[in-house]
C-alpha cells in the first residue's frame, strides 16, 4: 500500500510537476478556458493516451518479473519502447516521455532497489514513461491492476492540476470534478487490462490529432511554464 501511495503522490520526485499534458497549449489556443472545457479535455485524454499508456504499463508489468533472463528482459523493453514510439508521432513528446521514464526509474531504484530497474536504467536508452511505470510496479510488488490505476490517475490529475495553475481555477472544484471522473477512470483501467497479456502489436493506438499538432507548436513557444 505504501508503494502505491508514494507512486500516486504528485510530490513523488519523478518530474511530472513540470508537465501539463497538453493543457498549456490548449489554454494558449483557446480550447481550454474554464473548468468545463478543462474537464472535457481531461476526459478526451483519458480515452485516448490514457488508455494507451495504461495498456503499455500493464503489459510491461504482466511480462516482467524479478529473476528473468536479462537478454529476454532487454529484448522485451526494446519491443515495448518501439510500440510506444509507434504510438507517439510527435518527436518532442517522445523525448519528454523518455525523460520522465528516466526520472521515474532513478527514484524508483532508490525506493525499491531491484536488479530489474538497474538493468533497465543502464541499457543505453531511457524507457518511455509508461514502460518505466510498469517496471517500477514490478519492483514495488504492485499488482498489474494497481499499475494501470496509477497510470490513469496521473493521466487525469496532471492536466487537471495544470489547469489550476494556468487558469486560476478553484482547486476544490477541480478536485471535486476529478473525483467525479472515477467511474470513467476505472472503465479505462478495465479496458486497458484486456490488452495486457495480448500481442504487443495489438495494444491500443488512440491519439488526438489536434493535441499532437499543438504539442509541436508548444515546444517552440516563448515563456511557457510547462515542458509539455
Amino acid at each position: 500500500m505504501q508503494a502505491l501511495l508514494l507512486l500516486a503522490d504528485g510530490r513523488f520526485p519523478a518530474g511530472g510537476h513540470a508537465h501539463s499534458a497538453g493543457v498549456e497549449a490548449a489554454v494558449a489556443d483557446g480550447r481550454v478556458t474554464d473548468l468545463a472545457s478543462l474537464t472535457a479535455f481531461a476526459e478526451g485524454r483519458l480515452r485516448t493516451v490514457g488508455l494507451v499508456d495504461a495498456a503499455v504499463a500493464m503489459a510491461t508489468a504482466t511480462r516482467l518479473a524479478p529473476g528473468q533472463g536479462w537478454d529476454l528482459v532487454l529484448r522485451l523493453l526494446d519491443r515495448l519502447d518501439a510500440e510506444v514510439d509507434a504510438r507517439t508521432p510527435v518527436p518532442a513528446l517522445r523525448a519528454a516521455s523518455r525523460r520522465l521514464g528516466r526520472q521515474l526509474l532513478r527514484v524508483a531504484g532508490r525506493c525499491w532497489p531491484s536488479p530489474l530497474l538497474a538493468v533497465a536504467a543502464n541499457r543505453g536508452q531511457d524507457p518511455h514513461q509508461a514502460v518505466a511505470l510498469g517496471l517500477a510496479g514490478v519492483a514495488a510488488a504492485l499488482s498489474v491492476v494497481d499499475v494501470g490505476a496509477l497510470s490513469v490517475h496521473h493521466c487525469l490529475t496532471t492536466p487537471m492540476q495544470a489547469g489550476v495553475r494556468l487558469l486560476g481555477l478553484d482547486p476544490y472544484a477541480v478536485v471535486a470534478v476529478t473525483a467525479g471522473l472515477a467511474e470513467m477512470a476505472a472503465a479505462v483501467v478495465a479496458e486497458a487490462a484486456t490488452y495486457a497479456d495480448g500481442p504487443l502489436g495489438e495494444l491500443p493506438a488512440r491519439s488526438a490529432t489536434l493535441a499532437d499538432i499543438a504539442a509541436v507548436a508548444h515546444g517552440a513557444a516563448d515563456g511557457r511554464l510547462f515542458a509539455t
